[in-house]
C-alpha cells in the first residue's frame, strides 16, 4: 500500500520506522569512507621514502603524456610539480613534448638512498630514467634528476 493512501497517523508511522533504518545505513556509510581514506593514508604514510619518490613520478609521467604537445611551458611544469607536494622540486619543460626533466631538491641521505633504489628507472608507456650525477653517494642535501620520455 503506498504511503500516500496510508491514513495520517499510518503515514507518520512509517516515517518513524525508515528513520533509524535510514540513519544506521548513513552513518555506516559514512563510517565506512572515513575507514577506507584512513587507511588509503596509512598505507601512503607507511611506505618508504622511495617508493612514495616512485609514485609520484609514475603519477608525473602519465601527466606528461596526457598534456596535448601544444601545451604551454608554464603549465607543464605547473601540472608535473602538482605530484610532488612532499619535495622541493625544478621542472625543466623546455624539451616538452619529447621528454620533461625533474630534479628533486635538497634530499636527505636516507631519501636518496631509496630513491636509487627504487625509482632508478621506470618502464611502462612512459620511461622514466634517473640521470646519474658524476658521484653517486648519497649526501645531505643531495638533488636527483629523472627524465620523463612520454
Amino acid at each position: 500500500m503506498p504511503i500516500s493512501t496510508l491514513p495520517h497517523t499510518d503515514g507518520i508511522e512509517v516515517a518513524r520506522m525508515l528513520g533509524p533504518r535510514l540513519r544506521h545505513w548513513l552513518v555506516s556509510l559514512i563510517l565506512a569512507a572515513i575507514l577506507l581514506i584512513a587507511g588509503y593514508e596509512a598505507y601512503f604514510g607507511l611506505q618508504p621514502p622511495g617508493m612514495i619518490i616512485r609514485h609520484d613520478l609514475v603519477r608525473a609521467g602519465v601527466e606528461v603524456a596526457r598534456l596535448p604537445w601544444s601545451t604551454p611551458i608554464e603549465r607543464v611544469q605547473q601540472a608535473i610539480s602538482r605530484h610532488f607536494p612532499r619535495y622541493r622540486t625544478s621542472i625543466d619543460a623546455s624539451h616538452f613534448p619529447d621528454y620533461v626533466t625533474v630534479t628533486l631538491l635538497d634530499l636527505g641521505r636516507a631519501d636518496c638512498s631509496a630513491a636509487h633504489l627504487a625509482a632508478n628507472r621506470i618502464e611502462g608507456q612512459v620511461v622514466i630514467a634517473m640521470e646519474r650525477p658524476l658521484e653517486t653517494s648519497c649526501q645531505d642535501r643531495t638533488s636527483i634528476t629523472w627524465r620523463i620520455m612520454p
